[in-house]
């Protein structure tokens, strides 16, 4: 069974652009789930309880999460990207990438890999 972190570009200026990106995950998510893949959306997870935050930074939110994706990614034996525009630009995104390259773990672009869960 793959265990699978699926990471996207989540912050912008835009808040349209930031709620397309939450149904985008969450969209993705369901079919990897479908697929009898196990699926953590870390957008998925935090989009929501964002909105609780409100009294905090965009960098103190991040250290927020930090420790709570390493759990997940730690769990998890590969990292799908969902390359939207701006993943190549998201240092999280990045970051991610890196930890699972670092750990010798597959990383993949959504757009490479969708057709191997029903797209």
């Amino acid at each position: 069974m793959r265990k699978i972190f699926l990471a996207c570009p989540y912050s912008h200026a835009d808040r349209v652009v930031v709620e397309h990106r939450f149904q985008l995950c969450n969209s993705v998510a369901a079919k990897i789930a479908r697929s009898g893949s196990v699926v953590f959306s870390q957008v998925s997870m935090s989009h929501p309880i964002n909105a609780y935050l409100g009294d905090l930074d965009k960098a103190s939110i991040g250290k927020l999460w930090a420790p709570i994706d390493a759990v997940f990614m730690d769990a998890m034996t590969e990292i799908i990207v969902i390359d939207e525009p701006g993943w190549k630009e998201s240092s999280g995104v990045q970051r991610e990438i890196e930890i699972f390259k670092n750990r010798g773990l597959p990383a993949n672009l959504w757009s490479e890999v969708s057709h191997e869960f029903g797209d």
